[in-house]
């Protein structure tokens, strides 16, 4: 038995979408300075920073929040890894992969793009991958049993193709027609995955009235 993470450290050189974003880490109290601990305090300036997952209130108002969701929620044991190069800014779509080959009872879906690679440059947010309204679509239809989709880059929404991002995060995070919404795991670390990965699990910080937010992800491989 062996587990990797598939999230990135948080750092104050985290990169956000349009790079507009900080987290900030302080001392509070330093045992150099007398102190009987090391304490620290965090600041976000938003909480959809570094490796975080999107929840229905994201973009609904009605959407469900973290407090409506159980442990179980965030366990995945069926899980596919799909890669698809991306050098540069693309939108991903229907006819970007052969989406047949993905079995029906995937629960989380992970799309490596590589685009991680870029992840300490300027690149790595200002002109990243997308993907589309019909792909998300497909995936509702087709995978009856999906309950999330992560990747590597910064953001469902790239600054590209900001109307595809929108309408793929509303298609995504709604519920309906006996279906639930599909979380979405946004700056993913998927370089280190080179096996079958048996289970993962997305840890998120739990806060009320919760639309989303950092997660650490440990998958077992």
């Amino acid at each position: 038995m062996s587990f990797i993470f598939l999230s990135h450290i948080l750092g104050e050189d985290t990169p956000s979408y349009g790079n507009r974003d900080k987290f900030v880490v302080r001392p509070n109290t330093e045992i150099s300075e007398g102190a009987t601990a090391n304490t620290s305090s965090w600041s976000f300036t938003n909480n959809h920073f570094g490796t975080h997952i999107d929840l229905p209130y994201h973009f609904y108002n009605t959407g469900k929040q973290f407090e409506n969701y159980n442990a179980n929620s965030f366990v995945f044991n069926q899980v596919c890894l799909i890669d698809i190069p991306c050098n540069e800014g693309m939108l991903i779509t229907v006819v970007s992969y052969d989406w047949d080959s993905i079995g029906e009872a995937t629960e989380l879906l992970l799309i490596r793009t590589g685009f991680e690679q870029k992840r300490s440059t300027d690149e790595y947010w200002q002109s990243y991958p997308g993907i589309s309204e019909e792909l998300c679509k497909l995936w509702r239809n087709k995978f009856r049993k999906l309950r999330c989709i992560g990747f590597d880059f910064i953001s469902l929404t790239s600054p590209l193709f900001k109307t595809e991002g929108k309408a793929a995060h509303q298609e995504l995070l709604k519920s309906g027609n006996n279906q639930e919404a599909i979380f979405i795991v946004e700056d993913m670390s998927l370089k280190e995955i080179d096996r079958k990965v048996k289970r993962v699990i997305v840890a998120p910080i739990r806060v009320e009235n919760g639309n989303g937010g950092p997660v650490t992800i440990i998958a077992e491989v």
